[in-house]
C-alpha cells in the first residue's frame, strides 16, 4: 500500500530533523503489579527485520534480577527511539509466579525502497546517496537520515557549487523517501572595501546579479576575474542568513592595493653609457580600471619618450583598446670592412624611431583573450658628420607597417604572485608593404610559463620558455628578435651582439621564489638563451647562460624588481649586471 503515514514515520522524521526532540511512548503495566517485583525476563516483540540484539543493546537500565522500575523502563524506551529504527515503541509488565517479565513492543520503520531528491534535477544525487548512512533495502533509520540531510548542503556546495536547504521531507509505508530541496537565490550583492575603485569596475567582471540562483563556482570564477585585475591584495566572500532561507545576500570584501607608481633612477650599459629614466604609471587610473603610463629616458647615447593608454571595456562585451605612441633616439654602430681604410671598423650615427600601435582585445573564454595589433613605425638614420663620405654604407631609412594576431591564456591564481597554473601566449606578426611599409615578413613567437608551489607559504618554482621563428621574408634591424636585459636574459645587454639578435630565438628561464619578510620576496634564477639567423643552425651547447639573485619589493609604488645577473663577456668571463624593473620577470 502507498498510504502516507504522516502521523508516524513522516511526523517522526520531520520532528527529529527540525526540532531534534522525540517524545517517549507511554509505559503500560499490569493492574496492581507492585514496583518491587524483580525482573525475571525481558521479552522483545514486533521486530521482523531487525535482530533482537539491536533492541537489546538499547535496553541498558532494565536489568534481570533488578526491580522493575517505570522510570528505568521509560529511559530504555527513549534509548530504543534513539536508535532511529522504530516509528513506535511501548512496554508492558507481566506478573509471573517467579517475578516480573518486561515486554518491549516495537513497530519498525519501513524498508527503504527509493530515495527521491526533488529540486535537484540535473545533479548527480546518486553520488550523494551512495555515501549516505541510509541505504535502499535496509530498515529506515531516521537518526541516520537526519545526519545525512544535515551534510547535504555542504556536499552540494562542494560538489556542485549550490547553496540549498531541505524544505520538506516525506515518507510512506512502502519505503519511499522524498526530500524537497530549495536552492538559495541572491537577494542582493554588496561590495565592501573599495575606496578608489568604482563599483562598476568590479560589477562588470561579475557574471551574476541579484535574483540569480547562487552558483558558487560561477561566483568564484567572477571573483578570480576581479582579483586578476591587479587592484586588490585580498578578496573574500560571505553569505548572510536571511529570514527566508531561500534567499541570501552576498558580500564581497575587498582589500585594495596601490596601483599607481612613479620611479626614477640611473642605469649604465657599455653600449648606451649612463642613462637616467623617469616613469609614471597607474593601472587603475581614477579608479576606472584604465591604465596609463609615461616614460622618459635620457642619456648620452639615447633619448626615449613613450606614452600609453589602455581601456579594458569599450563596450559591455569586454572588448579592450590599447594605444601607445613613442619616439626613440639612439646611437647606432654598423660594422664595416673597408680595404681602403682598414682602421675603420665601424660606422657611427643616430637612429630616430617614431611610431605607435593600437590593440583591440576580446575575451574568448574565461581564461583566454584574442588580440589584434596594428603597428606603424618610421625609422630614420643619420651618419656622423665626420663619416659622411660613407653614408651609402650606413643603414637606410625604412618604415614598418605590421599586423599582429595574438592569443593569450592565463589560468594562474594571482596576477603578481602566482603559485599554480600557467600562461600561454602565441603571437603572429606580419610586416606588409602597404601604407608606406618597406618590409614584408611573417614571424611567430610562442611563450609558455608555469608555476608550482613547492611548499606552503609562497615557496614557488617558476619556469618559462620562449621561442621565436621567422616564417617568411627578411627582417629589418628593428624587427629582429632581440634578447638580453632585465626581461629575458639577465647578465647580457639587450641585443648586445649577434648571439642576442637574429631571425630566430630561444629563451628558457627558471626562478625559485621564496618569502623573506612580509612584502619582500627573494629570487634565485638562471637564464638560458640565444638568437640566430636563418642560415645558422642552433646548437644547444652554444646557448648563452647566466645566473643570479634578486628581490621583489611590494611597495606603495608597485611591485619593484631588483636583480643581479652574472653573464659572460667577450672573453668568456663572468661579469655581473644590475637590473631594475616593475612587476615579475614573468
Amino acid at each position: 500500500m502507498s498510504k502516507r503515514f504522516v502521523q508516524t514515520a513522516a511526523a517522526l522524521i520531520c520532528l527529529v530533523l527540525l526540532v531534534g526532540v522525540m517524545a517517549p511512548a507511554a509505559v503500560g503495566q499490569s493492574a496492581g503489579a507492585p514496583d518491587s517485583m524483580i525482573v525475571r525476563e525481558i521479552i522483545i516483540q514486533g521486530n521482523t527485520h531487525l535482530d533482537d540484539s539491536v533492541i537489546r543493546a538499547a535496553i541498558v537500565k532494565t536489568q534481570i534480577g533488578q526491580p522493575a522500575s517505570d522510570e528505568l523502563i521509560l529511559d530504555d524506551l527513549r534509548s530504543i527511539y534513539d536508535t532511529g529504527f522504530f516509528q513506535d515503541a511501548s512496554a508492558t509488565k507481566e506478573l509471573r509466579e517467579d517475578g516480573m517479565a518486561v515486554v518491549f513492543h516495537v513497530v519498525e520503520n519501513p524498508i527503504v525502497n527509493n530515495i527521491v531528491f526533488r529540486g535537484a534535477e540535473g545533479y548527480a544525487m546518486g553520488d550523494f546517496e551512495r555515501q549516505m548512512r541510509v541505504q535502499r533495502g535496509e530498515v529506515l533509520n531516521v537518526i541516520d537520515l537526519v545526519e545525512d540531510l544535515r551534510g547535504l548542503p555542504s556536499w552540494m556546495a562542494e560538489k556542485h557549487g549550490r547553496l540549498v536547504h531541505v524544505s520538506n521531507l516525506e515518507a510512506d509505508t512502502e519505503g519511499l523517501i522524498v526530500v524537497e530541496l530549495t536552492q538559495a537565490v541572491l537577494k542582493d550583492v554588496q561590495i565592501v572595501g573599495n575606496e578608489k575603485t568604482k563599483d562598476f569596475v568590479i560589477k562588470r567582471e561579475l557574471t551574476f546579479e541579484p535574483g540569480d540562483v547562487v552558483d558558487l563556482n560561477q561566483i568564484d570564477r567572477s571573483l578570480r576575474r576581479v582579483l586578476m585585475l591587479g587592484f586588490f591584495d585580498e578578496i573574500t566572500r560571505e553569505f548572510s542568513q536571511e529570514e527566508d532561507p531561500s534567499e541570501t545576500v552576498l558580500t564581497i570584501n575587498l582589500k585594495e592595493r596601490k596601483t599607481g607608481s612613479a620611479t626614477f633612477g640611473v642605469a649604465y650599459s657599455p653600449q648606451e653609457g649612463l642613462v637616467g629614466f623617469v616613469e609614471a604609471a597607474d593601472d587603475n587610473f581614477l579608479g576606472r580600471g584604465q591604465r596609463i603610463n609615461a616614460m622618459l629616458q635620457l642619456g648620452k647615447g639615447i633619448q626615449s619618450y613613450e606614452f600609453g593608454f589602455y581601456e579594458p571595456y569599450i563596450e559591455s562585451g569586454g572588448t579592450s583598446l590599447g594605444l601607445n605612441v613613442y619616439r626613440r633616439n639612439s646611437t647606432v654602430n654598423k660594422k664595416v670592412d673597408l680595404e681602403a681604410e682598414p682602421d675603420l671598423k665601424s660606422l657611427e650615427g643616430k637612429k630616430s624611431t617614431t611610431g605607435g600601435d593600437i590593440t583591440l582585445g576580446r575575451p574568448v573564454t574565461d581564461f583566454t583573450r584574442a588580440r589584434l595589433t596594428l603597428v606603424a613605425e618610421n625609422n630614420h638614420y643619420e651618419i656622423s658628420k665626420d663619416q659622411a663620405d660613407y653614408s651609402d654604407l650606413f643603414y637606410e631609412d625604412y618604415n614598418s607597417r605590421i599586423i599582429g594576431l595574438g592569443l593569450n591564456t592565463d589560468t594562474t591564481d594571482h596576477p603578481l604572485y602566482p603559485t599554480e597554473g600557467f600562461r600561454n601566449d602565441a603571437y603572429l606578426e606580419m610586416g606588409l608593404k602597404f601604407f608606406g611599409g618597406d618590409s614584408q615578413f611573417a614571424k611567430l613567437r610562442l611563450t609558455h610559463s608555469r608555476y608550482f608551489e613547492l611548499f606552503d607559504g609562497g615557496y614557488v618554482f617558476a619556469v618559462r620558455g620562449m621561442g621565436g621563428r621567422t616564417l617568411s621574408g627578411t627582417l629589418e634591424e628593428n624587427d629582429e628578435f632581440k634578447i638580453g636585459g632585465a626581461n629575458t636574459l639577465r647578465g647580457y645587454s639587450y641585443g648586445g651582439d649577434e648571439t642576442l639578435r637574429g631571425d630566430n630565438m630561444l629563451v628558457v628561464n627558471a626562478e625559485f621564489r621564496f618569502p623573506i619578510v612580509e612584502r619582500i620576496t627573494g629570487v634565485v634564477f638562471t637564464d638560458w638563451g640565444r638568437a640566430w639567423s636563418d642560415d645558422e643552425k642552433l646548437d644547444l651547447r652554444d646557448l648563452n647562460n647566466s645566473f643570479g639573485v634578486g628581490v621583489r619589493l611590494d611597495t606603495p609604488l608597485g611591485l619593484l624588481r631588483l636583480d643581479y645577473g652574472f653573464g659572460k663577456n667577450e672573453e668568456n668571463k663572468r661579469v655581473g649586471q644590475f637590473y631594475f624593473g616593475v612587476g615579475q620577470t614573468f
